[in-house]
């Protein structure tokens, strides 16, 4: 299990990705969130750029009383409605995501969240 923390949103969709096994409630439907991602446990000070599926609870765990703003765009994917300002990000980071490693999709990191703590 890694602690990953996100640090920037780029949007969220419904998880369309077909062969993935989820180990936390995998009965219930999947969020992708795509953005920056800082993995804890390795020794890189970097943010990547992540793919973080979770499910609609724990997203709202993870926005809670953070005042981000999402809206559906065009293409049906949520997006933040203004860019994330430095204390957004930083509050948001500061909750811990303990996930499972997925591997890679397209060359990007992607974990499923098991549990979200702050």
């Amino acid at each position: 299990m890694k602690e990953i923390h996100l640090t920037g949103i780029e949007y969220v969709e419904y998880n369309t990705t077909e062969g993935i096994d989820f180990k936390y409630k995998p009965e219930v439907p999947k969020l992708k969130v795509i953005g920056n991602i800082f993995v804890a446990d390795e020794n890189e000070e970097d943010e990547d750029r992540g793919i973080v599926f979770l499910t609609q609870k724990q997203l709202n765990q993870v926005l809670n009383n953070k005042e981000v703003e999402l809206a559906v765009g065009d293409d049906n994917r949520w997006y933040p409605v203004k860019p994330l300002n430095k204390e957004q990000a930083k509050k948001i980071g500061l909750v811990t995501l303990e996930s499972e490693f997925l591997g890679t999709i397209s060359e990007v990191k992607s974990f499923e969240v098991l549990k979200v703590s702050e």
